[in-house]
């Protein structure tokens, strides 16, 4: 059992659900007992049309809920929140183009109270960011949106996340694992979205596979890699990090059964995005496991 610091607000994110809810209900249990929760909790959810709510819209009610003072003594006010788009957001949940700049002074309003006025009163909020990789709903951690970085300076953050299934895609083609590759896809390919994010991560480590083949066969210093491989640093796996370097430092694949299933994807992506007029489209899906089972049951390349 965890023990969570006494702070005015709290954010806990990731895609891990169980332990995020766990989180929640562990600092609820330590500072708003159960029979006093009817008057002294109030939750915000998205509604049925979206999957996240503004923050910033909810602000004044939040406010002035968070600043009267608890009619129990001693028991702490909370109000919690889920999936604020300002979390998410790249811009903070400010607006854009020609948006007024009263919503503007609102977004800065909000961030100034959490930093300022929310640690002068008794009570507190929580955050909670239930991330989506298929939506590309995640958390940005490192550089954080402005109430991400509120929230660090007086509160308490902490993610809970598995890893993400675009990497773990690319490991099990890396592994000739398919069982694994298919756990990954049933992650992320959900209905009516993140089959684009299969198909790209799919493309993107078989072009790297064939790219470290290419370099290893004709033993390409790095100015003949520079010449012959894509100029864009996310198809050129000599550009990208030691790290994602090292996954394809040994061949797993012949640089035939390479070039085969990366043709079956054009075929994927056909499915994917049939064209006006097209009198029958294949299951995309379908088309991409059969391409992987192929692949990861041909005959394993020599080992130099």
């Amino acid at each position: 059992m965890a023990n969570y610091p006494k702070v005015p607000i709290y954010l806990f994110y990731g895609n891990q659900t169980e332990r995020i809810t766990a989180a929640r209900d562990q600092v609820l249990a330590d500072r708003v007992p159960p029979e006093m929760r009817d008057e002294n909790l109030t939750e915000y959810y998205p509604t049925s049309s979206g999957d996240t709510v503004k923050l910033a819209d909810l602000f004044d009610e939040i406010a002035g809920d968070m600043e009267m003072m608890s009619f129990f003594p001693d028991v702490a006010k909370c109000a919690v929140v889920t999936n604020p788009v300002e979390i998410f957001s790249s811009t903070g949940g400010r607006p854009k183009g020609r948006a007024k700049k009263g919503a503007e002074e609102k977004a800065d309003r909000m961030l100034a109270w959490i930093a300022q006025v929310l640690p002068t009163t008794s009570n507190f909020m929580i955050v909670l960011a239930f991330e989506d990789e298929s939506a590309g709903r995640e958390v940005n951690a490192k550089s954080g949106t402005p109430l991400f970085q509120a929230i660090q300076k007086v509160g308490y953050t902490q993610g809970f996340s598995d890893v993400r299934a675009a990497y773990r895609i690319e490991d099990a083609i890396a592994a000739r694992d398919l069982d694994r590759l298919l756990g990954a896809i049933d992650d992320l390919w959900k209905a009516g979205k993140g089959d684009m994010a299969v198909y790209n991560n799919v493309v993107r480590a078989l072009r790297f596979h064939m790219e470290a083949n290419i370099g290893r066969e004709r033993r390409l210093d790095a100015d003949a890699r520079t010449r012959l491989m894509p100029e864009d640093p996310q198809r050129n796996l000599f550009k990208a990090h030691d790290f994602i370097q090292k996954k394809y430092a040994r061949a797993a694949y012949r640089t035939a059964d390479l070039i085969k299933a990366y043709q079956k994807m054009v075929e994927v992506y056909r499915a994917l995005r049939p064209r006006p007029g097209d009198l029958y489209v294949a299951d995309a899906r379908g088309l991409l496991v059969q391409a992987m089972a192929e692949l990861m049951t041909s005959r394993a390349p020599a080992q130099r």
